[in-house]
């Protein structure tokens, strides 16, 4: 998520734009500018982790959350398509449009409000959530979404990296314009990680 944030930062303010002294003195009080108010859109059922920053994008189990402070951060609905697919392929492209509608409104109110979204961060393939799956068409879409409105895209393959779909990353299966700004991987990779695009990379050293 930081360097989400970061990234974000950089091209508001800049690019080799130097930090004001304002920003460097707020940041140490957890105030604007230097503490700026942005958001991570991410999608009911999701589930991103359970430390501080990562749980208010979990939302799977209850138990995960409770007592515990979250941010105010746009929450978008996932496809939920129905089977067999060939079946309902009307209804599930009108679930596709209706998902991504509601991602882009949230953009633009949370925008609106004064907490930019960043980034969006979603999993190929819902598991913790309970095995929910969406349409390569829906993931090419999602990033052009974020393109759009200047916010990077997270892809979560904590679950799914590592080759269990058939391929080394599930995101390889959607086809998308570019590669994702940001993938995560842990669990059966062994240790935990993420790689990036070069606009994600911060200026500076020792900020990540």
């Amino acid at each position: 998520f930081k360097n989400l944030f970061i990234s974000y930062r950089r091209r508001e303010r800049g690019e080799n734009v130097d930090f004001s002294k304002e920003e460097i003195e707020s940041c140490m009080i957890n105030q604007h500018p230097g503490s700026p108010n942005l958001s991570i859109l991410s999608f009911h059922g999701g589930f991103h982790g359970r430390t501080l920053g990562s749980l208010s994008t979990t939302h799977s189990k209850a138990i995960h959350k409770l007592d515990v402070p979250a941010f105010n951060w746009p929450i978008a609905h996932f496809p939920k398509y129905k089977y067999p697919l060939e079946e309902n392929r009307c209804e599930n492209e009108k679930e596709d449009k209706n998902c991504l509608a509601e991602v882009e409104d949230l953009i633009i109110k949370y925008k609106k409000k004064g907490i930019p979204v960043a980034g969006i961060v979603v999993e190929p393939i819902q598991s913790e959530g309970g095995d929910n799956e969406a349409s390569p068409e829906f993931f090419q879409q999602l990033q052009r979404i974020a393109k759009k409105y200047g916010a990077g895209l997270l892809i979560d393959e904590v679950q799914t990296g590592g080759g269990p779909t058939g391929k080394m990353w599930c995101h390889q299966h959607f086809n998308l314009d570019t590669p994702p700004d940001i993938v995560t991987f842990s669990k059966k990779m062994q240790l935990g990680g993420y790689y990036h695009t070069d606009d994600m990379k911060p200026q500076q050293s020792y900020r990540v």
